[in-house]
């Protein structure tokens, strides 16, 4: 990485790309000078690798799946773009802490359609738990937290302002346009206006077959504004506005032509799928405190006209909305003390949320419901000598439900605890356990069912346990990088909440316990200007009152076994970063009985990025996605047998050639 010369005005867009692609742990030590320098890309982290950031803008993404779904123990589900799920080892986001700049995401909007409306363009960083192992984050499953651009992303050395226009074009899905302006008004003020558009038409999966009912636009904006007074103190302001709109299927979540046999013709449904979020975050940073305040608002609105559906026995057959709005705070604090000798690291604070849900069918208000969540925690990290720590926590949870099945106050107390011992400066070994806590969700926003909806008199809250340990490695060898990560859990959650349709109405209850066991493998290896990744991830769930697998929608939602392998190369006398990333996801036979496997697939991914040394602001990237026209649904995704025999695959998009160039000034 000689080339790469820090003591320049501006670094080369190519080497830091290379750079985060190579996914090399020993330039974490470069991290502090990394993250100011011009680089377009998400920065994708996540504790079940031993590996660095990657750059995504080599994956040109326009969906979330494009950047998640190699990382070991994740998946996202759908394929339509109001049909985003993020999958942590088989829990899906409902059970996830979401964030975007610190702004609460949850919601459960409608089972036919996803409940993130994220644009990975304008991403960051994505920082992935797999699997909840502190109590400084909520939900069952694990967290993800992404983060925005700002200013001071995107400025270079001594810039005071600056730009970008991109422009992309995919054969098989899409066409993609953005501009982005950036620049500090004074030394202590700075601010980005992002706009960004991608006009989708119907993508044709791998047997050839058109994907009905999912040419759409989508459009983001983005507007932020920083503000430093004084060294280690930063308010930040930002208004995010995403909206898709387009003519819709019924059920984006299911293929084409179970959406035109199921409604009996090509029935296509004007829909709106929004997102307004407003975020104030502080951020601050001294010798021996650190942390972060949010305060935020974002809603979630959908619109369907569903006039021509002849669905008037169910008492739709109107224009209908809904709405999430997602009110809260949180604040995050770490103070290092020094406590009989030895260092204390101890993260502490407060976070609340309000949730309303609402909805309207024909211009009549339906339903008015709120879910209300406070917690507060602490966690210390006791650092016994150089090579030895132990992390314990305690969070204490309070949880009301106000909905048309009556008032509920839920509430618990969650405790971890953790070690990690480094056996040599290369390798060392960790352990962890942590308690669960989550009450009962609101049912599903988009669906007419509230007022016929129950709440079983005996219905606790979910709670359990997740256990993990296993080992980090990381050495040079001269030229030779290697790195490796295991690692081993449980996951049993007592008290399992499903929602049961019952003829007309639904019953949420307990539905006994489930218990998920897995592992993580990754390893990495870097020599010269050739790097690669290598990871597998197993999961499997279980049904422990009925000994089957844990099922939804009439399906098995363990999502197996997957192996990932990505290799990149720079070729420095062509300015040019060759890359391969392959994804092989093995047959999952752990079905209902009676039901099919969840079929097998292999994905590969090429791509190339040309970034001229001689024209340093300058990007042209080219991929083919799926180039070997693989026709298969992601586990994650619906599939199965339906009602009527019916075949509800969500089939992925078949070979998909992308061609997109940048140029930032």
């Amino acid at each position: 990485m000689d080339s790469c010369n820090l003591a320049l005005p501006k670094k080369s867009l190519l080497c830091l790309a290379v750079g985060l692609a190579l996914s090399n742990p020993a330039m974490a030590a470069e991290s502090t000078e990394m993250d100011d320098v011009v680089v377009w890309g998400t920065k994708v982290s996540s504790d079940s690798e031993s590996v660095g950031a990657d750059d995504m803008s080599l994956k040109q993404a326009d969906h979330m799946s494009d950047i998640l779904r190699d990382i070991p123990g994740v998946d996202v589900g759908g394929t339509h773009s109001v049909n985003q799920r993020i999958n942590i080892r088989g829990l899906n986001e409902t059970d996830l802490d979401i964030r975007l700049d610190g702004a609460s995401q949850h919601a459960n909007m409608f089972h036919h359609i996803g409940n993130l409306t994220l644009n990975p363009d304008i991403l960051k960083s994505a920082d992935i738990k797999v699997g909840n192992n502190s109590v400084t984050q909520g939900g069952l499953g694990g967290a993800v937290n992404f983060e925005t651009k700002n200013a001071k992303d995107l400025l270079g050395y001594g810039q005071e302002f600056g730009g970008r226009i991109f422009g992309g074009f995919a054969d098989n899905n899409n066409r993609q346009t953005s501009l982005t302006l950036f620049g500090k008004l004074s030394d202590q003020i700075d601010a980005v206006v992002y706009g960004h558009q991608v006009q989708r038409d119907n993508f044709r999966d791998g047997e050839g077959n058109e994907a009905f009912g999912t040419a759409g636009d989508v459009v983001n904006v983005l507007a932020k504004v920083g503000f430093e007074p004084s060294e280690g103190h930063r308010l930040e302001l930002s208004y995010d506005v995403y909206r898709d709109s387009g003519d819709y299927n019924p059920r984006p979540d299911m293929n084409g032509d179970t959406n035109i046999a199921l409604t009996k013709g090509r029935l296509l449904l004007p829909t709106n799928y929004d997102r307004d979020t407003v975020t104030l975050n502080y951020n601050l940073k001294t010798s021996s405190l650190k942390g972060k305040a949010t305060l935020y608002n974002s809603k979630t609105f959908i619109e369907r006209d569903e006039s021509k559906t002849g669905w008037s026995r169910y008492g739709r057959e109107s224009i209908n909305t809904a709405t999430n709005s997602n009110t809260g705070g949180n604040v995050t604090l770490q103070s290092e003390l020094v406590i009989a000798g030895l260092d204390n690291q101890v993260t502490y604070g407060v976070d609340y949320l309000d949730k309303t849900s609402k909805s309207e069918f024909g211009g009549k208000q339906y339903m008015s419901e709120s879910a209300r969540s406070a917690a507060a925690f602490v966690e210390n990290t006791l650092h016994l000598n150089k090579k030895w720590e132990v992390t314990a926590g305690l969070r204490f949870d309070d949880y009301r439900r106000d909905a048309m099945t009556g008032s509920d106050d839920f509430n618990g107390t969650t405790w971890s605890l953790g070690s990690e011992y480094a056996l040599t400066p290369e390798l060392t070994v960790f352990a962890n356990t942590r308690t669960l806590f989550k009450g009962p969700e609101l049912l599903e926003t988009f669906v007419k069912y509230q007022k016929d909806a129950f709440l079983a008199d005996d219905i606790k809250s979910e709670t359990g346990q997740n256990t993990q340990g296993g080992l980090r490695y990381s050495q040079t060898f001269g030229e030779h990088f290697l790195s490796a990560n295991l690692t081993v859990f449980k996951t049993r959650i007592d008290d399992h909440i499903v929602e049961e349709w019952q003829r007309g109405s639904y019953l949420i209850k307990n539905d006994g316990d489930v218990e998920y066991t897995g592992a993580e493998i990754s390893t990495g290896y870097g020599y010269e200007n050739f790097n690669a990744k290598l990871s597998y991830a197993q999961s499997n769930n279980k049904h422990l009152t009925t000994g089957g697998p844990i099922t939804k929608d009439g399906r098995s939602t363990d999502i197996g076994d997957s192996i990932a392998l990505t290799l990149d190369y720079e070729a420095e006398s062509l300015d040019t970063l060759f890359g391969w990333t392959a994804v092989s996801v093995l047959e999952e036979s752990n079905v209902i009985k009676g039901n099919k496997p969840k079929e097998g697939y292999n994905v590969h991914n090429v791509y190339a990025q040309w970034m001229p040394s001689n024209i340093a602001d300058l990007s042209v990237t080219l991929g083919v996605d799926n180039l070997f026209d693989e026709t298969y649904v992601s586990h994650a995704s619906r599939s199965g047998v339906i009602r009527g025999g019916f075949t509800s695959d969500d089939y992925e998009p078949g070979r998909n050639i992308k061609l997109s160039a940048s140029y930032q000034f």
